[in-house]
């Protein structure tokens, strides 16, 4: 975990060789910053609503992380700068362009991040964000924890104002890890293997959202207009009130309340389409037919396969909704 630039005018690298050519002088001269910023990049993550290992996207995109708070200091901090570090984050995790060759953009991040977020005059965006690019599509083959950008998408969720539907609580760290969240289904999976939802629908991202265990043994698999007024009555305010609390999921409460699965992932999905580019900063490209369900020109096998992480049971919510 090695970024090695001996002079200003030499391109910084990050191969297995750097780590065996390091002085043990260097070493020392350089841990502390590196654990400081390894602090950092742990804050960094909470800010994100990226709360446990096995919800990090990319791994190998904290080493850049920390190697970017080594060679920035503070500034990294400083209101427009951490937008734009915002920004390079985001579109490496949504882009999906942390899972290969992460040796090389790492290495190049480091050299091109720093002037570009500082806005020094005639600097360039880096390659990371100048590569993102998100097509709607996308977010029906996003089905899994193995995509970085299913990981991503949750966390964008979570940070744009959520909250648990039964208790009313924010998706921060200490609430995340105390109601047990998940990312569960908004229509059941036994309500739509019953009627017949195309299961690519039913799975994709844009049928789940952040939601404590309690919420979602509650919602159990009935149709969204049954769930919703069982919810009216157990959190026991007006069913106006829960609608609010609902619609900042990026759901039309409508459409739920009335089972309406097909008019809802339509919305939803541009919903959806609309944090990922405030997040990457950029357009995302419309390639699903408007009239349609279907999933456009691309598939999942255009993009690369995540490994499996061992450390991840899976979606929460498939046990209770049997």
């Amino acid at each position: 975990m090695l970024l090695a630039s001996h002079h200003a005018e030499t391109a910084t690298t990050a191969r297995k060789d750097d780590i065996l050519d390091l002085q043990l002088a260097d070493y020392r001269a350089w841990t502390e910053r590196v654990r400081e910023a390894l602090t950092w990049v742990a804050g960094f993550l909470d800010r994100q609503h990226v709360h446990t290992a096995s919800d990090v996207p990319y791994p190998p995109q904290l080493v850049a992380l920390a190697a970017l708070r080594v060679v920035m200091g503070e500034d990294i901090d400083i209101h427009g700068v951490n937008a734009r570090i915002r920004q390079w984050y985001w579109c490496g995790v949504l882009g999906e362009l942390y899972s290969s060759s992460t040796e090389s953009r790492l290495a190049r991040d480091t050299d091109q991040v720093p002037a570009w977020a500082r806005g020094v005059e005639g600097a360039v965006a880096p390659r990371t964000v100048e590569d993102a690019n998100f097509v709607e599509s996308r977010l029906h083959s996003l089905k899994t924890r193995n995509a970085a950008a299913y990981k991503g998408i949750h966390a964008l969720l979570m940070a744009d104002g959520t909250k648990d539907w039964l208790q009313n609580q924010p998706f921060d760290r200490a609430h995340y890890l105390d109601l047990a969240v998940d990312i569960h289904h908004i229509f059941p999976k036994a309500w739509c293997t019953k009627n017949e939802i195309d299961p690519e629908l039913r799975e994709s991202i844009v049928n789940k959202t952040p939601l404590a265990r309690k919420t979602n043994q509650a919602i159990g698999g009935a149709s969204p207009a049954d769930y919703m007024s069982k919810l009216d009555t157990k959190t026991k305010i007006p069913p106006a009130d829960l609608d609010t609390i609902v619609a900042a999921h990026q759901i039309d409460v409508a459409d739920l309340r009335a089972g309406a699965f097909e008019p809802f992932f339509t919305k939803r999905r541009e919903a959806l389409l609309g944090l990922v580019e405030s997040a990457m900063g950029k357009r995302a490209a419309r390639d699903v037919e408007r009239d349609a369900l279907g999933g456009g020109s691309e598939s999942a096998d255009a993009f690369l396969a995540e490994p499996d992480d061992p450390q991840d049971p899976g979606d929460g919510d498939s046990a209770e909704e049997a």
